[in-house]
């Protein structure tokens, strides 16, 4: 689903169902071959994850290259795929969000408070 959501960082970033079948097929052929189904299963994962990687990452602009490797990593560490703690979505919502001053007062009527609090 990481896919989908590329294209909120910049419009050229639509991907098509038939893009996206063509690097499937490419996938499965470079998979290595198991007799065991879970080993068939588990390689075939790993050959579809970094044929569509390295699809995505070539075609990024360096700019957004970061946001997508931070973007990939947050989601590994919140399914528990990598990272040696628990996942703690409020650590993460305050990395992300950073605090906001609740101690200030906007003096400004113009601002936002939303935007005198970020």
């Amino acid at each position: 689903f990481l896919l989908t959501k590329l294209c909120s960082i910049d419009h050229m970033y639509q991907y098509s169902l038939d893009s996206f079948i063509t690097f499937f097929e490419k996938s499965v052929h470079k998979a290595k071959k198991k007799d065991n189904l879970n080993d068939r299963v588990n390689s075939l994962r790993d050959s579809l994850r970094i044929t569509i990687f390295t699809w995505v990452a070539r075609g990024l602009f360096e700019r957004h290259k970061l946001i997508f490797l931070a973007q990939l990593t947050f989601n590994l560490m919140k399914r528990g795929v990598i990272g040696s703690t628990e996942w703690n979505d409020s650590q993460f919502q305050f990395l992300t969000r950073a605090p906001s001053k609740v101690s200030e007062q906007n003096p400004l009527a113009w601002l936002p408070n939303s935007a005198w609090a970020s």
